[in-house]
């Protein structure tokens, strides 16, 4: 049974408590908060192991006013906290989430919202019964060089598109102090390989920009021998339709060793022309820039030298001259989901929420078809 969402009638910012220390609360959540009071406080943040890394935060006065809370029941039953951000690693997702909804809380869970389809499934399920909001962190819908694409998409200046070639590549030699287990996303786990984490941005970009898939093919592999699956290339296929007679393969790939000074982020072909974009050497990601991530007042749009060109077709030929033009970036907006999350929240209205439920679990299916595509060694039907 689904039960509708009643608008907030309490006035004031929406308390919010997260569960999780790592980057994402320092870098992304906490400055995301604190930049809109009006909508949000930060109440207080669940730090699951003793070890006192938010101490010098507090004493500092960077984490002001927040309570720092080491008993998950203490934020669960708090009745001033409205919101709950599940920050932790991805096989503790489901079950947090899962009391946080259960004790009438909203929840924003961090990519991927859980491990599995079927997992992902049962929270909104439970969401839908309680008439509370799940919203999920793909706050790489708002990154400068995604936005801008998506505009160069939607002006139809490349004409139908018939491949895209979208990658996060890095290079990572194994350090001689490598350890598992002090970094989880580097510890072998079921969840943690880089599909789940890497890949679901990736794929999330691709299915918000052209829809469901109709096959999916994929490679999962371990790349550095520390028995993970660090690499991927995930295949999307996609059929000619109504609006467009031209097939489409897109490509979302990720390398943990790719020893090149300039990393490949978008190659689109359309009938028209290209577009081609590439990372700067100097940010992998606009953060580095932010010696102290909870100062961070938001992400500008990237240097002229990190703008991505576009070639054009002079004329429809055999043989055509391009032209050549830098397309300038749009600024990035991480808060922006935080807004949007707040507009759902408020009004009661999930339907605003920028993230679809079925956008959602269309990025588990591909992860689920991708992971099996490499075993099988086949192309699968979405």
């Amino acid at each position: 049974m689904t039960t509708s969402i009643q608008p907030r009638t309490s006035s004031g910012p929406i308390k919010t408590s997260i569960l999780g220390t790592g980057m994402s609360l320092l870098v992304f959540h906490q400055p995301s908060i604190s930049l809109l009071p009006e909508q949000f406080k930060l109440h207080s943040i669940y730090e699951r192991t003793p070890k006192g890394r938010l101490d010098p935060l507090q004493e500092s006065g960077k984490l002001k006013d927040v309570k720092i809370v080491r008993n998950l029941e203490e934020v669960l039953d708090d009745k001033e906290v409205e919101l709950i951000v599940t920050s932790t690693p991805n096989n503790t997702h489901h079950d947090y989430a899962k009391r946080a909804l259960e004790n009438g809380k909203h929840v924003l869970i961090e990519k991927p919202i859980c491990p599995t389809v079927k997992e992902a499934e049962d929270l909104y399920r439970i969401a839908e019964e309680k008439g509370l909001i799940v919203g999920v962190y793909q706050n790489r819908r708002w990154d400068s060089d995604y936005l801008t694409l998506k505009s160069l998409l939607d002006s139809g200046k490349l004409g139908p598109i018939s491949e895209m070639t979208s990658s996060f590549d890095r290079y990572r030699p194994l350090p001689s102090t490598y350890k598992p287990g002090v970094n989880w996303k580097e510890t072998p786990g079921e969840s943690n390989n880089a599909i789940y984490n890497l890949g679901s941005h990736l794929i999330d970009q691709a299915i918000d920009l052209f829809g469901k898939p109709e096959k999916v093919s994929g490679r999962v592999w371990d790349l550095r021998g520390i028995g993970m699956d660090e690499n991927f290339v995930v295949d999307l296929h996609y059929p000619p339709n109504s609006s467009s007679k031209t097939p489409k393969i897109v490509t979302l790939r990720a390398s943990i060793l790719s020893p090149l000074p300039y990393q490949l982020r978008y190659l689109v072909k359309g009938s028209k022309g290209s577009y081609i974009k590439y990372i700067l050497p100097s940010s992998h990601s606009s953060l580095k820039k932010f010696k102290n991530p909870v100062d961070h007042e938001g992400f500008e749009a990237e240097p002229e030298e990190g703008w991505g060109t576009l070639y054009l077709a002079k004329d429809e030929k055999d043989g055509a001259e391009f032209n050549e033009e830098k397309v300038q970036a749009i600024s990035g907006n991480y808060k922006g989901l935080y807004e949007n999350l707040y507009e759902s929240i408020n009004s009661g209205d999930r339907s605003q929420l920028v993230v679809k439920k079925e956008q959602v679990v269309s990025v588990l299916r591909v992860i689920e078809l991708a992971r099996k595509s490499s075993e099988d060694g086949k192309v699968l039907d979405f």
